[in-house]
């Protein structure tokens, strides 16, 4: 049986007036095969066409996704977004440094695709719930 740990930590002094925010959140998930590691793959221009990260699969699946800031050269920065798509669906935008962990539906293919005219190279994994 293998299992992940994701956390979520949300912190702050100054973003809610008059009390501290204090968030922290964690779960141990069971996943089991198919599973892809910590990959990297070039998100193409508006222009070209979606770069699937996680396939169709049998069971639900944990997908990680960051935006790391940089275009394709792994050098260059970048401020264009990151699209995400569930199937066509534009469901979210990643500006450079952030990510996203979140579950998906089994049969819901995950696409990128750079908001602009700059590749952008984006950070990946995912687990199958087990």
């Amino acid at each position: 049986m293998a299992t992940i740990t994701p956390k979520l930590t949300i912190t702050s002094t100054t973003a809610v007036t008059g009390e501290t925010l204090n968030i922290s959140v964690d779960d141990l998930l069971v996943v089991a095969s198919p599973i892809v590691g910590m990959s990297v793959v070039d998100a193409e221009v508006t222009s070209g066409s979606v770069t699937a990260i996680k396939p169709s699969g049998s069971a639900n699946q944990y997908v990680y996704i960051k935006h790391t800031g940089f275009q394709a050269d792994g050098t260059s920065a970048t401020t264009n977004q990151l699209v995400v798509k569930f199937a066509s669906t534009e469901s979210l935008r990643l500006a450079a440094g952030e990510f996203a962990f979140f579950p998906c539906k089994s049969d819901v293919v995950v696409n990128v695709i750079s908001s602009s005219t700059q590749v952008v190279k984006t950070e990946y994994a995912y687990w199958t719930a087990g």
